[in-house]
């Protein structure tokens, strides 16, 4: 055997054993997948992330173990004594859920966490020039945070804020249909000499190139998730401006160079679904031309909310893997969001998780703990604090590992608490985790290089 993807070397520090016992029966691990190319074979262990290339014999020797245990001299035998030692293979009693969640309260406790919020997304508006036919905030309440908010909102952060350099994360609505705000907000923290740098999700139709500078040097703007959806002739219709004949297409293609130009690193979202996914290799051409010689611009594509919830979302992230493979023939950079194929174990999943140490702020600064539900979830606002310490109490615990998640494969690198109405979770995961997986070990094996700097920020 032979290791052709090193793991996370605090996690094997954790969890590897030094030696075996004699006595004890042993299985393969849940968090193990099994994978076989041109006689070439893989295993990859989902909880440190490292993977091993097998031998023929030691593949079979694997293969009879999936379904029944065996003992220490069939280990020894077969020569599987070091994927024992590294958990692809453990003790038949051991409990595999409470190794990792031991394991994470290890790093975290190791991590030596300061207190204090690093993170906060900001809704200056929930407002938006578009009308984008498969928005998830259709019917929410539109409103748009006033200077007085944002004054509040900054003494709210000089009083809760880590030490260190606060990230900043503008969200909507649309967030430069209140550039203004942001405009106070960073020129208040300036002035007060808090380090911060930003980032930010827009459709970028209201982006000018003197806006882009100002994002660049005041806002100290880092990162720009740019939506969208095709080439023009989809574009058009599916984000359905107020004002096509001021914001559209051509707009915000000029818009994504401004801030490429100002050195902000910019990762284009592409929305598909089976309307429109027929036409994204050519569109794909249209960004390398566009934007090839670039390199602060990377791209992913993804499934609508909508379709990932559907019956067909296999179907559609199948096409997604085969065009990702245009994408790298092309040249075109990945977001760390399109293809990440993981290098080390999350300490939290996203924002969710992280109550105490970022929140989502709304334009009437109300804390929530996700941008995707702003309205399901609160327990305080800027002016009074937390306001309902029951149900921060209760959003701030370590999630419960489900017992229909509790040996699936992938629960090191999923969402483990889908039932408090996690948009991240849907139906057909486990289909999706095994799908991803195999491109990923595909990859692997054909040398292409899937890995990505995980900076634990969705953007």
């Amino acid at each position: 055997m032979n290791v052709i993807k090193n793991g996370d070397s605090r996690v094997t520090k954790i969890i590897n054993k030094k030696k075996l016992n004699i006595e004890a029966e042993y299985r393969l691990s849940h968090y193990t997948y099994l994978y076989s190319e041109n006689g070439r074979y893989l295993i990859r262990n989902n909880l440190t992330f490292e993977v091993v290339e097998l031998t023929e014999r030691e593949w079979y020797a694997v293969q009879q173990i999936k379904d029944r245990s065996v003992n220490y001299d069939y280990i020894v035998g077969n020569g599987l004594e070091q994927l024992a030692m590294s958990r692809y293979i453990v003790d038949k009693g051991y409990d595999e859920t409470k190794q990792y969640q031991e394991t994470l309260f290890l790093l975290k406790t190791m991590s030596g966490q300061k207190k204090g919020i690093s993170s906060y997304d900001i809704l200056p508006t929930t407002g938006c020039n578009a009308r984008c036919v498969y928005c998830y905030e259709e019917g929410y309440a539109v409103k748009t945070m006033t200077t007085e908010t944002a004054e509040r909102l900054v003494d709210f952060i000089c009083e809760t804020r880590y030490n260190d350099t606060v990230k900043l994360r503008w969200f909507g609505g649309e967030p430069l249909a209140n550039a203004n705000i942001i405009r106070y907000i960073c020129t208040a923290l300036r002035e007060r000499g808090v380090s911060y740098e930003s980032s930010m999700v827009t459709n970028a139709s209201l982006m000018t190139k003197e806006l882009a500078h100002e994002a660049k040097e005041l806002w100290h703007l880092e990162k720009v998730q740019v939506s969208l959806d095709g080439a023009k002739e989809d574009y058009t219709p599916r984000k359905n401006y107020y004002n096509p004949e001021k914001h559209n297409y051509d707009v915000v293609m000029k818009a994504i160079h401004y801030l490429a130009d100002e050195g902000i690193k910019i990762s284009l979202r592409v929305n598909v679904d089976f309307d429109n996914i027929d036409r994204i290799p050519s569109f794909l051409q249209d960004i390398k031309d566009e934007f090839g010689r670039y390199q602060n611009i990377s791209l992913y594509i993804a499934p609508l909310f909508q379709e990932q919830h559907g019956e067909r979302c296999i179907e559609l992230y199948k096409r997604i893997f085969e065009l990702s493979k245009l994408q790298n023939q092309l040249g075109i950079l990945k977001s760390t969001k399109g293809e990440h194929n993981a290098v080390s174990l999350r300490m939290n999943f996203c924002m969710a998780d992280s109550i105490g140490k970022c929140v989502v702020i709304t334009p009437d600064g109300v804390f929530n703990n996700c941008e995707h539900l702003p309205e399901a979830q609160t327990w305080g606002n800027i002016f009074d604090g937390v306001t309902d310490k029951a149900k921060f109490d209760e959003l701030n615990q370590p999630a419960k590992v489900d017992e229909k998640c509790a040996k699936c494969p992938f629960l090191p690198e999923c969402t483990p608490f889908y039932k408090n109405g996690c948009p991240g979770w849907f139906e057909k995961c486990y289909e999706y985790h095994c799908l991803k997986t195999e491109h990923d070990m595909h990859n692997l094996l054909k040398g292409v290089n899937a890995e990505a700097e995980d900076d634990d920020e969705e953007l």
